[in-house]
């Protein structure tokens, strides 16, 4: 199905289209090296595809491009040359490429209208089922037959096919995959506190492995600003107003800033006796004068700037990367931000981390492909995006070619030294086409990114510190699942499958991240934490607990009792 797009770009064989309404023709120059050609072809894997009129398959497929297109990429190239060989026909493709950002913004009233491309990307998770139900795209589990390598990643992904299907067994969409090989359950953010390591050093202090030790510490360097011994405004300051400070702290006292599944129940984590053990413990370091009164106001610059001016000298609610670019940005060689994982609270063991990855083979919900209920050979069409799930797909699109992009010792790929020399090996790799540089999305997006190959690209080596090895250089990925290990995933992360209808999901997602409810907790534990309300007053604790609850259209309770009866245990 056609519609008005600001560019289209047509693919047939190898032929790539390289600008708006020119089209030219590229050969590449890699070859593939001695047995390293993707090889598997649908006949060889028992399926049965029909035959076509020319020998080609016409498709319009509709994807959303990221920071850099894979257009006329080498692994696009490739990925079109092996997608070829596995259905045993041309490809004759029009690409309809849109900025990501606009492509989101967009992706409902495309499904709205009715017309729909024959494969298209999913931003939207499972918003997009109501259009199956409708008739609009494809029941992919009447098809099933004609997959082989999706189901691996259903299977192993925590909840098994129930978390892929819905509750009558129907499936809208291919969801995005993750390949995690060394299952290095770690996580991108939120999971340890950044410390100024010189300041450290000098005094022969380290990075606190408790919750008591992180105490004293904030005494000890509060003690040295009063006497002027050290050049600090503050010890602690914000990341961002953005992220609110007791996020770096809920997972120490096992309970989450929203909706929440606790390990055998959905809870809303806000009203919980451990959130409010956590925003009393917070209320005791501002009343301390140890945080920046500007921890809720500043923004992110204003952020970058205190922590490279001295203004504080721990962060403990940050992103994944900030720590790095302090570094980068620091007018003081002697300044050096580091990281340590989440101190103890001995109360409850080691501290949960947010967003843990699963191991093995993964699927995300919140992303993916569907493909029309009209598209004219839904057979191929199937087959063809459940060929993105193989490992030698996966490969292609993450490692590139043997020989061009990476080379393989021993079992052990490493990207080539044009990639990992450059200054931004990310965006490098993006120019081969990688999915792993995490700023290029080939082949048809959301497929699999290889969590060792994105790792090598896209994520720098900062300071870290544990017990064990002292001060030493990791990546925040490794160094949060070494340092929090199996007792830090989250049982949030590892919720069972819940169904829901669609007047059910919208009232979840008012107890859940940007909703009504989280949005008024903001709000009203800002208060605890400056002691504009006092948090240790019963009374004034059960009122705010009533006014989170009427925050929702439906009634509070009855949504978490419904999420726990609808739960697949």
């Amino acid at each position: 199905m056609k519609r008005e797009t600001t560019k289209r770009l047509t693919a047939m064989g190898m032929s790539v289209a390289m600008a708006a309404g020119l089209f030219t023709t590229m050969g590449t120059t890699a070859v593939w090296a001695e047995d390293s050609a993707p090889k598997a072809t649908a006949a060889d894997n028992g399926i049965e595809l029909p035959e076509l009129e020319d020998g080609t398959l016409h498709l319009e497929v509709s994807i959303a491009d990221y920071q850099q297109s894979s257009d006329g990429t080498l692994v696009q190239e490739k990925w079109q040359e092996a997608m070829e060989n596995y259905l045993g026909c041309k490809l004759d493709i029009t690409w309809t490429r849109t900025p990501a950002k606009d492509y989101s913004e967009n992706e409902l009233v495309v499904l709205q209208s009715g017309s729909v491309p024959d494969i298209a990307t999913v931003t939207k998770g499972s918003a997009v089922n109501e259009y199956g139900e409708d008739g609009t795209l494809l029941n992919l589990a009447d098809y099933s037959d004609y997959m082989v390598y999706y189901p691996e990643y259903m299977k192993e992904t925590n909840g098994g096919e129930n978390f892929a299907k819905n509750e009558d067994g129907s499936m809208y969409y291919f969801m995005d995959g993750f390949y995690n090989p060394d299952d290095i359950q770690g996580a991108q953010s939120f999971t340890a506190f950044a410390y100024r390591f010189d300041l450290l050093k000098e005094n022969g202090w380290q990075p606190a492995a408790t919750l008591d030790e992180f105490t004293q510490l904030c005494s000890d360097m509060q003690a040295k600003i009063d006497d002027g011994s050290l050049d600090l405004d503050y010890v602690i300051i914000n990341n961002t107003k953005d992220y609110t400070l007791y996020r770096g702290f809920v997972g120490i006292f096992h309970t989450w800033d929203c909706l929440y599944y606790n390990g055998e129940e959905w809870v809303f984590g806000p009203i919980e006796d451990n959130f409010r053990e956590c925003l009393k413990y917070l209320n005791s370091l501002y009343e301390a004068g140890y945080i920046d009164p500007e921890f809720s106001t500043a923004d992110f610059n204003q952020g970058q700037t205190k922590a490279t001016t001295n203004v504080g000298g721990i962060c403990p609610t940050l992103w994944s990367g900030s720590v790095a670019s302090w570094n980068a940005a620091k007018t003081d060689d002697n300044m050096e931000w580091g990281l340590a994982y989440l101190p103890e609270n001995t109360e409850y063991g080691t501290a949960w981390k947010w967003g843990s990855r699963q191991a093995a083979k993964s699927l995300n919900a919140n992303m993916g492909i569907y493909i029309s209920a009209e598209t004219e050979h839904p057979e191929y069409a199937v087959a063809m995006i459940d060929y993105q799930y193989s490992d030698e797909m996966v490969n292609l699109m993450n490692w590139g070619v043997e020989g061009e992009t990476y080379t393989e010792a021993d079992g052990t790929k490493t990207f080539v030294d044009d990639i990992l020399n450059d200054a931004t090996p990310a965006t490098k790799s993006a120019e081969y086409g990688l999915t792993s540089s995490s700023v290029c999305r080939t082949g048809i997006p959301f497929n699999p990114i290889d969590f060792n190959a994105m790792l090598e690209v896209a994520s720098n080596p900062e300071p870290w510190w544990n017990a064990e090895k002292g001060y030493y250089e990791g990546k925040y990925w490794v160094e949060s699942d070494a340092n929090g290990g199996e007792d830090s995933v989250s049982p949030y992360d590892r919720a069972p499958v819940t169904y829901l209808t669609a007047e059910e999901s919208s009232a979840k997602a008012e107890l859940g991240y940007g909703g009504t409810c989280e949005t008024r907790v903001k709000e009203l534990a800002l208060q605890f934490i400056t002691g504009e309300n006092d948090i240790n007053d019963d009374d004034a604790w059960e009122d705010y607990i009533d006014d989170i609850k009427s925050q929702t259209d439906e009634d509070f309770d009855e949504i978490i009792e419904t999420l726990n009866e609808k739960t697949v245990k």
